[in-house]
């Protein structure tokens, strides 16, 4: 008998079970949840809850109290989707229609807010809740018609009077009060508010806001070290109150709240790194390097001091030191993250030694052990790029960017993949994007205005400038690039009102840039004799650049004062003999005055200087050639490489006068050297494609001359036209051909070889009377110069009906 009871039992309850229904069973499961959540055991309440849905999908009570406690916790997402299904089937359900309202107004979903809020106001009209919820809605209907909002404001009062824990309530009390300038009225309602609750964190950041807005810097200050300490994890907040000591120049208070962050003994490397870098901005390399020797010698694990010891050492200039460093912390440890990053900034430092092959090597090591390393396909795409591919680049940075979709450095570099390609669609795209994800940030913002002021879309940056001084309305560089753009658009008022702006910051930057903007103002309206006084007024108060009396100088001879440019550049000479300023500015007017002479020994003594000075070397080359004293011009040309054999200009001039005496393959060779040294120079760029195709036949030479010059594409510029129109012409391309030579041959009148290629363009096109026209102007155009196209386009207007 006593082996069988258990058996019997087993079988009374499973038959008891069976009697139960669906709708017992889930409330078996509902009272057991409920008591489990007075217990505190949420988890296992939860798993009641969902086996009540299971048995009863339609259970009202527990779906409310699972959202609830989801709420609670603060899995936000998780609540919203279940009160939305609890009002799927219980439309009217009050507490699940005020949650919703709730959490939509305080996430800012306005569109749910109104139908949740809407709807339960007539549900329960004189629940505080329901009020408060459709006060808020009113409130907000008021500020956006720019309607009175007292009455809603005065019912969120009533409630906040009634209920201190009503956030909602709290929120349209304290807008009200800003919104009328009772900033006292409204602080109080803050601290009220963080009396009852300290954990919110919005009231801590409107807090600061009205402090620092009334003018009262140590209770600012107090209040970032109490949300500091409040938020210990929130790094926001930790780099607002460092901005907040660095903005009232208490670096020693920076410092050591960086200093108690990277001593806790929970602290990251990153946050010990912080001080290094916190150091290096306010006192300097020596200061970091120290920091990173104490670091290297008290860390047990230092490799990443280790690193970045040897990247401030190669920024210093001990390039070898710090190559053999990062080589030997390579070596000394295994295959990991670590490791694989620190190859990466070996690998930068052999590229900018020069050293691009084993830099490449180190990279496709790091790509072999993890395919998906962003710095390195970075690295990679730029060369790419570099290498006129930058279709390959831009398939490296899609797979890049699946990694990191919102890596600002990828995206931008993307861009410029499209841009080089030609498609400055997407190009600025890409720039737009980048600028959106760092919420209009200043360096993308130039960026993609600096783009968009190069396809001469002037109130397009504009606008993105606009934008970007909205979040950061002090910024010089933005201002600066403002006050540019308005220039270039004749907006003088605008000018004014960004002068005076500058001029109110008290900083010797701000006031530079003002100085600069305020000449260029003048010059720009042509108020010669007012750019002069203003530049001998700036002088006088002292302080004044070498540059602003350069432009004094310059004004005065513009005025036809020249013997009072000539005095008071001798007495600047006689403070600064040496100054190559004014040295040169003392040549300029020796040749202005007709003493070329004495111009050409002072510009070959700056030159003998300053070989690399653009400047210096015009100005004495074309003194050479206005004497018919070419030989001179080309030995002074020859004497500059002999010294700097990269010098960007006397480059490019000496590759004009290979080609102007038929070294075409001399000519070549200087403009393929510099395009290795910087592929990005437009201007290299196009007349080294502009030399190939005009002189190399080959497919091979058509289609390279092709990749260099895509990123020309849509250009305005006649020159980069006319190559990009010849290079479609060879391509066989002729109506693109035309597109492009026409507005060249407009855009440079008086250039036969632009006028030769759009003959044989029309000629490929059937339009012979046009030919005719166009060939008989290059020909003409050419008279004198030994160009053999000439002979062959009076072959072809020979051979025309």
């Amino acid at each position: 008998m006593t082996r069988i009871l258990p058996k019997l039992i087993v079988l009374l309850f499973f038959a008891l079970a069976a009697c139960e229904s669906a709708e017992e069973r889930a409330e078996r499961y509902y009272q057991s949840g409920l008591a489990l959540l007075e217990a505190g055991d949420v988890d296992r309440a939860l798993v009641e809850f969902r086996n009540v849905f299971a048995a009863n999908p339609r259970h009202a009570k527990a779906r409310l109290a699972y959202a609830d406690a989801q709420r609670e916790r603060g899995l936000i997402a998780d609540a919203y989707g279940q009160y939305v299904r609890l009002i799927e089937t219980d439309p009217d359900n009050v507490e699940a229609l005020v949650a919703l309202s709730e959490i939509a107004i305080l996430s800012s979903g306005w569109e749910d807010a109104e139908t949740y809020g809407r709807a339960v106001g007539p549900l329960a009209p004189e629940d505080d809740r329901v009020i408060t919820v459709n006060a808020m809605l009113d409130y907000r209907d008021a500020v956006m018609t720019e309607e009175p909002a007292a009455v809603p404001a005065k019912v969120a009062g009533d409630v906040l009077a009634r209920d201190p824990n009503s956030t909602i309530a709290r929120k349209i009390v304290i807008d009200h009060a800003i919104m009328q300038g009772e900033i006292d009225s409204a602080l109080e309602t803050v601290e009220a508010g963080l009396d009852i609750d300290p954990n919110q964190p919005e009231l801590h950041v409107i807090r600061v806001g009205l402090l620092s807005e009334a003018g009262d810097p140590a209770k600012t200050q107090a209040a970032l070290e109490q949300m500091a300490a409040q938020f210990p994890e929130n790094e926001q907040v930790q780099q607002e109150l460092i901005a907040w000591y660095i903005s009232r120049n208490d670096l020693s208070a920076a410092e050591t709240y960086l200093r108690a962050l990277a001593a806790a003994d929970d602290a990251s490397e990153t946050e010990k790194l912080t001080v290094v870098d916190f150091l290096r901005q306010t006192q300097g390399m020596e200061a970091a390097r120290a920091e990173l020797d104490r670091l290297i010698a008290t860390e047990d694990d230092n490799s990443s001091y280790r690193a970045l010891h040897a990247t401030l050492a190669f920024a210093q200039g001990d390039q070898d030191a710090a190559v053999a460093e990062m080589e030997g912390i390579i070596a000394e440890n295994e295959a990991s993250d670590s490791v694989r990053d620190f190859k990466i900034l070996l690998a930068q430092m052999l590229e900018s030694q020069g050293n691009t092959a084993q830099a490449q090597t180190y990279v496709t090591e790091v790509l072999a052990e993890d395919a998906g390393h962003i710095d390195a396909l970075k690295m990679q795409a730029g060369w790419a790029i570099a290498d006129d591919d930058p279709n390959a680049a831009i398939i490296v940075l899609r797979q890049a960017l699946a990694e990191a979709p919102r890596d600002i450095s990828l995206i931008t570099l993307l861009g410029t993949a499209h841009e080089r390609a030609g498609d400055h669609d997407l190009a600025g795209e890409r720039y737009a994007l980048a600028v959106e994800i760092s919420n209009q940030g200043v360096e993308p913002s130039l960026r993609h205005a600096n783009f968009l002021l190069s396809q001469d879309r002037l109130e397009a940056a504009e606008a993105v400038i606009s934008s970007a001084l909205s979040v950061a309305p002090q910024n010089i560089e933005l201002l600066a690039k403002m006050g540019e753009l308005q220039l270039r658009q004749g907006e003088w008022n605008k000018v004014t009102r960004i002068i005076w702006q500058l001029r109110a910051m008290d900083n010797s930057l701000a006031k530079d840039v003002a100085d600069r903007t305020e000449l260029a103002l003048l010059n720009r309206q042509r108020r010669f004799d007012e750019t002069r006084v203003f530049l001998e007024e700036m002088i006088a108060d002292g302080g004044t650049s070498m540059a602003a009396k350069a432009q004094l100088i310059e004004a005065q001879i513009r005025a036809g004062r020249v013997d009072d440019a000539r005095a008071f550049l001798s007495e600047e000479l006689e403070k600064a003999p040496e100054d190559p300023t004014l040295r040169f500015l003392q040549a300029d007017v020796h040749v202005l005055l007709d003493d070329p002479a004495a111009g050409e020994a002072g510009y070959r003594e700056l030159l003998a200087s300053f070989p690399e000075n653009e400047l210096v070397l015009g100005r004495l080359f074309g003194l050479l050639v206005a004497q018919d004293r070419q030989e001179d011009a080309d030995a002074v040309l020859d004497d500059v490489l002999a010294d700097a054999p990269d010098a960007m200009m006397a480059n490019l001039v000496k590759a004009s006068r290979l080609e102007a005496i038929g070294d075409f393959d001399g000519a070549i060779a200087i403009l393929e050297n510099l395009y290795a040294n910087d592929s990005s120079n437009l201007v290299v760029a196009n007349n080294l494609a502009s030399m190939i195709t005009t002189r190399r036949d080959d497919d091979e030479s058509v289609q390279r001359a092709y990749a260099i010059a895509a990123r020309m594409r849509g250009t305005d510029v006649p020159q980069f036209q006319d190559t990009l129109g010849w290079i479609a012409y060879r391509q066989g391309n002729f109506d693109e051909a035309l597109t492009y030579l026409e507005p060249a041959a407009r855009g440079l009148p008086d250039d036969a070889l632009t006028h030769y290629h759009l003959g044989l363009t029309y000629l490929a096109l059937e339009r012979p009377g046009d030919a005719r026209n166009a060939l008989e102007k290059a020909i003409t155009l050419g008279e004198g110069q030994d160009l053999p196209q000439m002979k062959r386009a009076g072959e072809l207007l020979a051979e025309l009906p």
